[in-house]
């Protein structure tokens, strides 16, 4: 099984989170996840700039096509918002 991070980008505070993440606990899914807060986009050179990411979901699944299954339903997906999903590399 593979590791995947699913990044939301944006916010989405009129979606059903507790029904979604329930969801992903029943199929046995579900690794971890938080929201998140305050932070800044910086890179050498440049003024720092707003972040965009919001929370993220940590899944455990077959591979990307299993993970991208589980986006509908997901509420900042559902509100056509962005969804970064990126598999974590093992040491």
């Amino acid at each position: 099984m593979a590791q995947f991070i699913m990044i939301m980008m944006g916010d989405a505070s009129n979606g059903d989170w507790e029904a979604y993440i329930d969801r992903l606990v029943e199929l046995g899914k579900l690794r971890g996840g938080s929201s998140l807060g305050n932070g800044a986009r910086v890179s050498r050179g440049s003024s720092d700039q707003a972040c965009s990411a919001t929370g993220y979901i940590r899944l455990e699944v077959a591979d990307l096509e299993e993970a991208r299954s589980l986006l509908p339903g997901n509420p900042l997906y559902e509100a056509g918002g962005v969804v970064e999903l990126l598999e974590e590399v093992p040491d």
